[in-house]
């Protein structure tokens, strides 16, 4: 009869039918047949193109070399193991090492692996270069052993993430597909008016008072009702849907957040020219801001809408506002700004209309341009409720914080999920509505209590130095002459007439993987190769970029 030793490191047991694995006085594959279950589950496993397999726990080498047959060349299996001494222990087996389109990843690079599947390449520590973001459509787990219940909590964790990363890629894919064009259009427009605006650092730091942020969902009436007997203590930031509300009610925003690039969003700004509200613009958003606000009273931030050697290196240009990522919401963009704004964590920050959910045929606040738009359609065959939005495909129903009946959909729950992943561990920031998707933070309504009798203090701006307008010209001017150059490459023109194709492809590569914005928005950018067609169409791209340059 066999005996278990009670060494809690890796030991290899022979059974009848070949190895298997104890460890912490526990079998990881059976002890009759170990290699069986899982050469059984390869088998079943249908395997589509554009594949990732996370394989967790693999401590021996069973069906690795069977699914690594059945793998597609845009296929790719990487092997995760979270438990040390089992990680250790799979390194000495030499069995791994034979086996195509594989490679272990450390448990650090396990738990950065949705940043990992979002570069455009990434070296392992194996020495594995990854194909590049958008190679995979899908990620796969296989767990390989009963390795995986030392840690089931975080193997879930790194593929609920993991998969949420691809998905996100192909999302931002389409986004830029369909925008992308129009973001960088508008990011050298507003290039050309940044030095005549204020720098968004000058209000990092700066605010004292408790600041409450409007979103455009329906709790934003109740904010309405509960914040204007104390709004001369308090700092007012708002969603740009959110400011006709708001000023109509009489509450005066002290700051309105903006990011869309369709003119259309310049309708929630209609009637609100002669207010003092400050405008703080996406770079990449809408420039037709600067024909409604003076420049002074814009403020630029960056949203980084792609990563591309494009936006990094311009991200290090001194000019250059500070960066955040592409949130999808301009009610997270504008939480996130908010907390920079404050002085320090001890000063609190109330929410309302971020409900990520809407109640049955009415989406938005009563004044905000969606339920303007809807009451201007209003006649006998269309009602002012919008039930279309609350019945439609896609449409989620749930319990609300009061246990009412809301409707939301994926994306919105989406931005709910993001919305608790970045914030929830903030001090001091407070849910105050009492509608809305539950978030996972503290439920307060603001009361004379938490304002203080200070009047707000009044931000000292300056607009750009000499120096920097000076460097913003000279950076566009460097960027113009880039664009006749590969204009002249791509038509054989000038200084280049005499280069051969080989030496002419070679320096057109090299200019164009440092702009990316004449081709983000082509459906194959994700996969450049250079071929003719992708050249074909650079060249009508120039032209385009050179007018809004210019």
């Amino acid at each position: 009869m066999e005996t278990i030793s009670n060494n809690k490191k890796p030991c290899l047991i022979q059974t009848s039918q070949g190895f298997s694995v104890l460890y912490q006085e526990k079998y990881l594959y059976s002890k009759y047949n170990p290699s069986r279950e899982i050469l059984n589950l390869i088998n079943s496993t249908a395997v589509l193109p554009g594949t990732l397999f996370l394989c967790c726990s693999p401590v021996l080498s069973y069906g690795l070399n069977e699914l690594s047959a059945k793998l597609t060349d845009d296929c790719f299996m990487l092997a995760c193991e979270l438990e040390d001494e089992l990680y250790a222990f799979e390194q000495t087996q030499d069995a791994f090492n034979s086996i195509k389109n594989f490679s272990f990843i450390t448990k650090d690079e396990a738990l950065s692996l949705p940043e990992i599947l979002q570069e455009p390449s990434f070296t392992l520590k194996s020495g594995i270069t990854l194909p590049p973001a958008g190679t995979f459509k899908r990620i796969v787990r296989i767990d390989f052993s009963a390795g995986i219940t030392f840690n089931q909590n975080l193997y879930n964790q790194i593929y609920a993430f993991a998969s949420s990363s691809i998905m996100t890629f192909w999302k931002n894919r389409i986004t830029l597909t369909k925008f992308g064009r129009r973001f960088s259009q508008d990011l050298f427009k507003n290039l050309k008016i940044l030095s005549a605006t204020c720098p968004i650092t000058s209000w990092f730091n700066k605010l004292e008072n408790p600041i409450v942020i409007f979103g455009a969902g329906e709790s934003l009436e109740e904010g309405i009702k509960k914040i204007k007997p104390l709004a001369q203590r308090s700092y007012i930031l708002c969603a740009d849907t959110a400011l006709r509300p708001l000023l109509k009610a009489g509450l005066q925003p002290d700051g309105v957040f903006i990011e869309e690039a369709q003119s259309v969003i310049l309708k929630a700004f209609t009637g609100t020219l002669k207010n003092k509200c400050h405008v703080f613009a996406g770079l990449s958003s809408v420039p037709g801001l600067s024909r409604l606000k003076e420049k002074e009273r814009i403020s630029f931030f960056t949203t980084v809408y792609s990563k591309t050697k494009f936006l990094d290196n311009l991200l290090d240009q001194s000019f250059m506002p500070p960066g955040n990522a592409p949130f999808g919401s301009v009610g997270l963009t504008l939480l996130y700004y908010a907390l920079k704004f404050r002085k320090d964590e001890n000063v609190p920050v109330f929410i309302y209309g971020l409900d990520f959910s809407y109640s049955v045929g009415k989406t938005h606040a009563n004044g905000t341009m969606a339920h303007l738009n809807r009451l201007a359609l209003h006649n006998r065959l269309i009602p002012i409720e919008n039930y279309n939005s609350s019945f439609s495909q896609g449409s989620i129903k749930t319990n609300g914080k009061n246990q009412k009946p809301v409707i939301t959909t994926q994306v919105l729950e989406s931005y709910a999920k993001l919305f608790n992943n970045l914030f929830n561990s903030e001090k001091n920031v407070f849910d105050a509505s009492s509608t809305g998707l539950l978030l996972k933070l503290p439920h307060k309504e603001p009361g004379k209590e938490d304002f203080p009798m200070a009047a707000k203090k009044e931000i000292k701006t300056a607009l750009y130095s000499n120096k920097e307008t000076q460097d913003i010209q000279n950076y566009l001017e460097e960027e113009k002459k880039a664009l006749y150059k590969i204009r002249d490459l791509l038509t054989g023109k000038g200084e280049f007439e005499k280069l051969s194709k080989e030496e002419a492809l070679k320096e057109l590569k090299t200019l164009l993987e440092n702009r990316e914005y004449l081709y983000l928005h082509f459906a194959d950018a994700h996969r450049t190769d250079y071929n003719q067609s992708f050249l074909n169409r650079v060249r009508t791209e120039i032209d385009f970029f050179l007018k809004a340059i210019e």
